[in-house]
């Protein structure tokens, strides 16, 4: 941990990098990452010369509040994808993918929980479009549309005409229970309330569904980032 003057440094991650990114993460940390041979002073003078934007990054971090177990976007660093951990890689690519490990741009460290939501949140459209579909045809319960929202405290909602949302959140669960999820929304759509009703065409669709209800209640905290 290293002061320069009232900026202080939390961490200095050096790699084979070429060039100098400065980062305040979501929890208000100051993170530099450098290449391996760049001088301590040579970064204590470049996070000087930023100390008023390091500053307003910090007080909007700070504003925004912590997210609970907020991730840094260091190195292997894990997070979730349809319930399976991928190892997060650091590296001089276009866009985040996924294979082995989990690869995310260096140019997005700078913003990385928005790149990393804005790819969750296509990876859920895509999934959750996939599995909506597939009980749609076995139901024939028509819906509209289908879209991705950024809510905290439900992973699904279904409007009085068809319209079905689904949190982002969702596509970091197994696939088990997306597809819950799914079915409890499209039974929405002939039973407006949760009546006993609702729940015998959500068993008949989805015999699992109790276990899968469950698993959100009980993991549903640990599906952020």
């Amino acid at each position: 941990m290293r002061f320069m003057n009232e900026v202080k440094i939390d961490k200095i991650i050096r790699s084979k990098r070429k060039t100098i990114a400065l980062i305040v993460s979501a929890d208000a940390m100051v993170v530099v990452r450098a290449p391996f041979r760049t001088p301590l002073r040579y970064i204590e003078k470049l996070v000087f010369q930023k100390r008023f934007w390091v500053a307003k990054k910090k007080k909007q971090a700070l504003r925004n509040g912590v997210p609970v177990n907020a991730k840094k976007f260091v190195d292997g660093e894990e997070f979730l994808y349809l319930g399976e951990k991928y190892k997060l890689k650091i590296e001089n690519c276009e866009d985040v993918k996924l294979a082995d490990y989990l690869y995310f741009p260096e140019t997005y460290l700078s913003n990385g929980q928005t790149k990393m939501i804005e790819w969750y949140r296509q990876k859920a459209l895509e999934k959750i479009t996939e599995r909506v579909n597939l009980y749609n045809q076995i139901s024939g319960w028509k819906f509209k549309s289908i879209s991705i929202t950024c809510a905290n405290k439900r992973w699904g909602s279904c409007s009085p005409n068809g319209m079905l949302n689904f949190s982002w959140r969702l596509i970091m669960a197994p696939i088990a229970a997306i597809d819950y999820v799914a079915v409890h929304e499209l039974a929405h759509i002939p039973e407006k309330n949760h009546s006993s009703r609702f729940w015998n065409k959500v068993r008949a669709i989805f015999p699992d569904y109790k276990n899968q209800r469950k698993w959100l209640r009980e993991n549903g905290s640990s599906l952020s980032i």
